[in-house]
């Protein structure tokens, strides 16, 4: 009913749409009633008469307001199957709060956050009476405040970490959030202290309780500062998650009796950026600020993390020299602008190795035990800026905890992005997994009894994020990151090439526990293999004793230096290098489930149309790598940018109209994006891509496209039947005279089974470097690999597989072209991985090619493709030709192939219909050309300058019908009285006996 309401009072319906400056957004609900011919609003469906509407979609922006005359509506009955808003891709980006799940008996309410009731339960475990001492002794010895007879209600909780810093005044690395729930449990209230222990542990702490209900969904989970979880834990907590107990304190809110130090005595972790004379001034300056205008709670052996930002001295020397003047200045700059955007590029951490304190006064307490132990500093200490002096001695080696994200660090932010692209399946999250057990056992220390020198090799292709994945593991493990781009490193000079190596190593060495990164070692082929093998030799020599060394070094200080090398072009590699490496992980591109799982976690924060398919986009961008669907996301904003400004005419808007607005990305946007970004591949043979080709845009050929698509469909609809073993065959050979349509065929075929399709001509591959033609047939083989289900067609094979041993050619490289492509076709027909790789060959002459392509398992079957033997063929040929011209209502086309010879190939009909577009639109320029003629030499038009040209006519006084250009009978017969066979009756003789020839092997 509504929808027909709509559509008789249209006008009425878009008065009412655009008054009341209503802002319109796609999902929203709208209800209103028809009276008296005017529509007005109603808040709520209440009567049968209500009419109810929901808005689909809005273009170019999700929301805005609707314009009489300006915004176009449509109007579509619910039956046609919107999308339901559970279907739609684009997700909120604001929490429902209708939904909340009931965990744990815990009441909710629609519109409310999780509701609890108070009883005097809750006052009763909050003043719990505290365990008296059962000892003599006047005071409890440091370690006995938590042992287990003095133990009242504790919880015990599952502590993660925070992932980043949080808008609170409270001291963070002092805190723990639970859930409000939780509160009850332990017998606190928010902000009240507790005491903090692991289990199985003698060290304790007081922390104080906040609820993050926001942040927490499960109960029994607390967040806490890495810092913090660093401190608590006595096997010394680095990533992840760690168990926790929990009980509270008898000091409630009120500020605990706590000793004030005196003295601290700090020590710097060695790490890349501490050992670094140039960013002292920038952590000795973060140091202060740590400290500086609040009461902070610290124990012996703590962990201290500070921030700052290197780049601010990437260009500055002498930073250790400024005068107090300068010194001063850059302080008070540093707490003004550094803190207040808290820029975050490096981490410095200290651990305090002593702390002097002098013992609070005795106090008259029932909670003696509790407030004895607190008093004598087993608890904490406060360290006051007034009263405190910092002093730092030393350095030291430790591992430290993950706390990149939780202090923003800009490098960290993005590369937790990325790996959480590389985390969206197990099979792409395998790498990961293997170089984080590699490095877990590394870095025991009973290995060091085994004389390993640990080193693993990174392989992948460009924009497999191999640098983050090891600086993920780093991170979790704990380990410092010592990088080197090896690109930097390699130069002409052998000499200074080592001694940047070694240099670097023994950085490395100095800021154990550690990892070597060696980003891109191709870099150390590339300039020496074709100059000098001595000097290559003398790389690899060099890196071999570094890492010895470091073995030693390791012996010596107990904390090892992992070196990860990665590599691009891992086959460029020569075995004397790959050698350096003891452990090879390959990080392969991802499967078309995995590029779905990876979108979607690209497009959190991004809103969608309902015609976008993540599905569609995965099948479209085979063998595409995460920075590729990260770039195409981003054009893909753009473009939905540029389509919003091109279609807002009413007013000019700005930039942040539109963001405000929003814009959601449609599949224009997504589809000109993958274009673009496959444009820009800089691959010699191209990229796989599924092409645009259809079975209307090939005529005739009937048969053979029932063989084909036996051959390649059934595989893929019904890989039931070669699961036990049964051998698919995965090879055609389109063969026969030029122009017959063998290039189109395999397009059609890949664009109906919706395949990625690998287009190859002979001559690409061939290279003048010994083993470089070889290499491109593996890599043809393999990119077919990382984009399939594909089809690889080889076109002109026979210029790229000819006979082995006819004739000799510059040192046989087609022998092993051929040897190669036999080996990988007998590759595909066997593994698992080839299951979905099939392989089109096309030729004019297949009586050229080496025989034992033709064997079984290979180029199995033959297919011919010859000319048109009937006028009804060659008709289906016109009609499929010619389906996006405009023809004349008097054409026959049956007419015209009747009078087409036999041996008219697909090349032929396309020449002729091109012939007749062309001559029906010169005859159309020449009637434009006299109607200019005409109006020149008439009186001069009004309003129109004197004389008028064909490009002023086009553009202003043009009718339709002066741009329709329609192909008639006429201009048919004159292309094809012009026409040339481009296949003799002579050479169709030949193909026909190749045909039969051939045909028994088909």
């Amino acid at each position: 009913m509504a929808f027909e309401v709509a559509r008789d009072n249209q006008t009425k319906f878009s008065n009412w749409l655009s008054g009341n400056r209503r802002i319109i957004r796609g999902g929203d609900k709208l209800a209103c009633t028809l009276f008296s011919g005017r529509f007005f609003d109603q808040p709520g469906v209440s009567s049968t008469a209500t009419l109810a509407y929901q808005v689909a979609t809005t273009t170019p922006v999700v929301q805005g307001y609707a314009r009489p005359g300006i915004t176009r509506i449509y109007v579509a009955p619910a039956s046609l199957g919107i999308a339901r808003e559970s279907d739609m891709v684009n997700r909120p980006t604001r929490s429902d709060n209708n939904s909340i799940q009931c965990q744990e008996g815990v009441h909710t309410k629609d519109g409310m956050d999780d509701v609890f009731e108070i009883d005097e339960r809750f006052f009763a475990s909050s003043l719990r009476t505290w365990p008296h001492s059962s000892s003599t002794q006047s005071f409890r010895r440091p370690g006995e405040i938590l042992q287990n007879n003095d133990v009242g209600n504790t919880w015990l909780f599952q502590a993660e970490a925070l992932s980043g810093p949080l808008d609170s005044d409270a001291d963070v690395n002092a805190s723990i959030f639970v859930r409000t729930t939780d509160l009850v449990k332990i017998g606190v209230l928010e902000g009240d202290w507790a005491v903090a222990s692991e289990p199985h542990a003698g060290g304790s702490r007081l922390v104080q309780i906040f609820t993050a209900d926001n942040l927490i969904q499960t109960p029994g989970v607390v967040l806490a500062s890495p810092l913090l979880l660093h401190n608590v834990s006595y096997q010394k907590w680095v990533s992840g998650c760690m168990p926790i107990l929990l009980r509270a304190s008898p000091f409630g809110s009120c500020l605990p009796s706590l000793p004030t130090a005196a003295t601290m005595t700090l020590v710097c972790i060695t790490s890349p950026v501490s050992s670094n004379r140039l960013y002292q001034p920038l952590y000795h300056h973060a140091l202060k600020a740590y400290f500086e205008g609040k009461k902070s709670l610290v124990k012996k052996d703590d962990l201290i993390a500070v921030p700052i930002n290197i780049d601010e001295l990437q260009d500055t020397d002498g930073m250790d020299m400024m005068s107090s003047e300068t010194y001063d200045c850059y302080d008070y700059c540093y707490r003004c602008v550094y803190l207040t955007f808290y820029a975050c590029t490096a981490i410095v951490f200290f651990a305090i190795s002593h702390v002097e304190y002098s013992v609070v006064a005795d106090t008259e307490d029932r909670f003696f035990d509790f407030y004895n132990s607190s008093r004598m500093g087993e608890l904490g200490c406060w360290i006051e800026p007034s009263a405190t002096t910092v002093i730092q001695t030393s350095t030291k080696h430790a591992v430290v905890p993950d706390a990149s994200r939780f202090l923003n660090m800009e490098f960290s932010t993005n590369t937790m992005k990325n790996i959480q692209e590389l985390n969206y399946s197990r099979n792409a999250a395998m790498p990961i997994l293997k170089l984080q057990d590699l490095a877990s056992v590394i870095i025991t220390s009973s290995i060091i009894q085994y004389d390993l020198c640990p080193s693993v090799l990174l392989k992948g292709t460009q924009g497999m994020e191999m640098s983050s994945a090891a600086h993920h593991v780093a991170l979790h493990l704990g380990l410092h990151i010592c990088e080197i781009n090896c690109y930097e490193v390699a130069g002409e000079s052998g000499v200074k090439t080592e001694g940047i190596l070694r240099a670097n190593f023994e950085k490395a060495s100095a800021c154990s526990p550690c990892m070597m990164l060696l980003q891109n070692i191709d870099a150390f082929v590339q300039t020496t293999q074709f100059l000098d093998e001595m000097k290559e030799n003398s790389i690899v020599h060099v890196l071999k004793e570094c890492i010895n060394d470091l073995c030693i070094d390791w012996k010596c200080s107990g904390f090892p230096v992992l070196v990860v090398g990665t590599t691009c072009n891992s086959e460029q590699i020569p075995s004397n290098l790959l050698s350096v490496f003891k452990q090879e992980i390959s990080f392969p591109p991802p499967t078309e489930v995995e590029r779905v799982n990876a979108l979607n976690l690209l497009s959190e924060d991004k809103l969608f149309t309902q015609d976008i398919s993540f599905n569609h986009i995965a099948t479209q961008t085979a063998s595409f790598v995460f920075e590729d669907l990260k770039e195409i996301l981003s054009r893909a904003c753009w473009n939905a940018t540029e389509r919003a400004f091109a279609e807002i005419t009413d007013f000019i808007p700005l930039n942040h109209h539109i963001s405000l607005a929003g814009f959601p990305l449609s599949g224009l946007d997504i589809n000109y994006a993958v274009q673009q970004v496959r444009a820009s591949y800089s691959i010699s043979v191209g990229a796989p891509k599924i092409p645009n080709v259809t079975w209307e845009d090939v005529g005739g050929l009937a048969k053979v496209k029932e063989d084909i698509l036996d051959t390649i469909q059934l595989p893929l609809e019904q890989p039931e039947l070669f699961a036990d073993g049964l051998k698919k065959r995965s090879g055609l050979l389109l063969y026969g005279p030029p122009g017959t349509g063998k290039t189109l065929l395999a397009k059609a075929v890949a664009t109906s089974c919706s395949l990625n399709f690998f287009s190859i001509k002979g001559p690409e591959l061939l290279n003048m470097y010994i083993g470089e033609s070889e290499a491109n047939v593996r890599r043809v083989f393999q990119q077919a690999r990382d984009a399939t289900p594909c089809v690889i067609f080889f076109d002109e094979l026979d210029s790229v597989a000819p006979k082995r041993g006819n004739h000799g050619d510059s040192g046989g490289v087609m022998d092993r072209i051929v040897s190669q492509l036999l080996a990988e076709l007998d590759g595909i027909s066997r593994s698992q991985v080839g299951a979905d790789i099939f392989v089109i060959g096309a030729t004019n002459r297949p009586d050229l090619l080496d025989p034992a392509l033709l064997r079984p398992g290979r180029f199995d079957r033959l297919l011919y493709l010859g000319v048109s033997d009937t006028h009804d063929a060659q008709f289906h040929i016109l009609v499929a030709l010619t389906r996006k011209f405009t023809l004349d209502d008097h054409l026959v086309l049956q007419d015209i192939a009747e009078q087409c010879p036999f041996n008219f190939t697909g090349a032929d009909f396309y020449a002729l219909c091109s012939d007749a577009m062309l001559k029906a639109m010169s005859r159309k320029a020449r009637e434009i050309e006299n109607k200019i003629d005409d109006l020149n030499h008439s009186a001069k038009v009004p309003g129109h300058h004197y004389p008028i040209t064909a490009q002023y006519y086009l553009g202003e006084l043009s009718t339709a019908s002066d741009t329709d250009v329609r192909i008639s009978q006429q201009d048919f017969e004159e292309a094809l009285d012009a026409l040339v066979p481009s296949v003799s009756l002579s050479e169709m003789n030949h193909y026909a006996a190749i045909q039969q020839k051939f045909s028994q092997q088909g």
